[in-house]
C-alpha cells in the first residue's frame, strides 16, 4: 500500500510504502493513532500538522519528526500521527 504525506497546504511531501511494524489504533473514547514505520532514499522532515489520509479518515502529526540515518542513502521513520480526536483536543485546551 502506497500512503502520502502531505503539509498542512496540502501539497505532497513524501510517498511512501509502510513497513510491517506499522499499526492503527481505533478505540471508543479514546485516540485513533496510526503509526507508521518506514525508509525513504531522502532526507523528508515531519512538520506539525502534516497528515495522511488512511482508510478514508485523516491523521495529524503532532509534532515535529525527525528521522534516524539508517546508512547513507536511507533515512528510517516511526512516526505516529492522530486522528481528529486528538486535534480536537489540543483546540479545546488551547482555548480553555
Amino acid at each position: 500500500m502506497l500512503l502520502t504525506v502531505y503539509d498542512k497546504n496540502g501539497t505532497m511531501k513524501a510517498s511512501l510504502s509502510p513497513d510491517d511494524n506499522s499499526t492503527q489504533v481505533k478505540a471508543i473514547q479514546s485516540d485513533n493513532v496510526l503509526t507508521l514505520s518506514f525508509t525513504l532514499y531522502e532526507y523528508v522532515a515531519l512538520e506539525v500538522n502534516d497528515h495522511v489520509d488512511f482508510c478514508g479518515e485523516r491523521y495529524w502529526l503532532q509534532e515535529r519528526y525527525l528521522p534516524c540515518a539508517r546508512s547513507t542513502p536511507e533515512w528510517k521513520y516511526d512516526a505516529t500521527f492522530y486522528g481528529i480526536g486528538r486535534l480536537a483536543h489540543r483546540s479545546l485546551l488551547l482555548h480553555a
